[in-house]
C-alpha cells in the first residue's frame, strides 16, 4: 500500500462502501448509547468500544481497500463527531461517547480525540506508508483497552496534563493493558499484510513487543486527548524502523 493521497475509492466501490460505513458508524453509536443509558455501562467502556470498532474498521480498510476507503471513513466520522458534539447532553449518541469526568468540556473531548486520531493517521500514512496500519491498530486496540482496565483494576495512578486546563490520571495497570493490546494488534496486522510480513517469527514477535512498549510509553506521557496522535506516530515509526 502506497503513502496517503487525497483520493476516494473508485465509484463502484464507493457505491456500496458509503452506505455500509454509514450503517457501521450509526449502529455503533446507537449501540454504545443504549449500553450506557439502558444497560448502565460506564461511559469509559462505551466510549472505548466505539473507538475500538471505528479504528478496527479503518485498519481493515487500510489493509484491504487502501487509503481511499480510509479517507471515506474519516470524512463520515468528521460529520458524525461534530454533529454529535453539537447536539449535546441527553442525546444517546452524545452520552455514549462523552465522559462525565470531562465536564464542562464533554463535547470538546469528543472532538479533540477525533482530530488527534485523524491527524495521527494522516501523518503516519504520509511518513510511514503501509506501516501506518500498525499505528492504527495500536491506537484502536491499545488505547481502547487501557482505560477500561485502568478504571477497574488501576491501583497505581499517575497524573497527565490537559490542554483544556487541570489534569487527568492514568494507571500503571492501564498502561500495561495498552502494551499488551498494542503488541497483539501489531502482530495481527503485520502477519496479515503482504507488504509488512517479516522474514522470521522472531522479527514478528520482536517488532510487536517493541510496538507495544512504544505505545504504552507514549500513551502514558501524552496530554489527555492527544494520545491517539502521538501513539499512532510512535507505533508506525517503530514498525517502519524494524520491518
Amino acid at each position: 500500500m502506497d503513502r496517503w493521497s487525497p483520493t476516494l475509492p473508485p465509484s463502484e466501490t464507493t457505491t456500496w462502501l458509503l452506505p455500509a460505513l454509514m450503517i457501521v458508524i450509526s449502529v455503533s453509536g446507537l449501540a454504545c448509547g443504549h449500553l450506557k443509558l439502558a444497560r448502565g455501562w460506564r461511559t469509559g467502556d462505551t466510549r472505548k468500544l466505539f473507538h475500538f470498532i471505528i479504528i478496527s474498521t479503518a485498519t481493515a480498510l487500510s489493509l484491504s481497500l487502501g487509503w481511499g476507503a480510509v479517507n471515506l471513513l474519516g470524512g463520515l466520522m468528521a460529520f458524525y463527531v461534530f454533529t454529535v458534539a453539537r447536539v449535546g447532553e441527553g442525546n444517546p449518541l452524545f452520552e455514549g461517547i462523552a465522559r462525565e469526568s470531562d465536564a464542562p468540556h464533554r463535547g470538546l473531548y469528543i472532538v479533540i480525540p477525533y482530530l488527534s486520531t485523524a491527524a495521527g493517521g494522516l501523518l503516519s500514512a504520509l511518513l510511514f506508508g503501509s506501516h501506518a496500519s500498525v499505528g492504527m491498530v495500536a491506537s484502536g486496540w491499545g488505547d481502547a483497552l487501557g482505560e477500561p482496565i485502568g478504571i477497574r483494576f488501576g491501583r497505581h495512578r499517575y497524573r497527565v496534563i490537559s490542554f483544556a486546563g487541570g489534569s487527568g490520571t492514568r494507571s500503571l495497570e492501564g498502561s500495561a493493558a495498552v502494551f499488551l493490546a498494542s503488541a497483539v494488534g501489531a502482530a495481527v496486522v503485520i502477519s496479515s499484510s503482504d507488504t509488512l510480513a517479516p522474514e522470521s517469527m522472531g522479527l514478528l514477535l520482536g517488532t510487536s513487543v517493541a510496538v507495544g512498549f512504544a505505545a504504552a510509553l507514549v500513551e502514558a506521557l501524552s496530554p489527555r486527548g492527544f494520545d491517539n496522535l502521538t501513539l499512532q506516530l510512535a507505533a508506525s515509526a517503530v514498525a517502519k524502523s524494524l520491518l
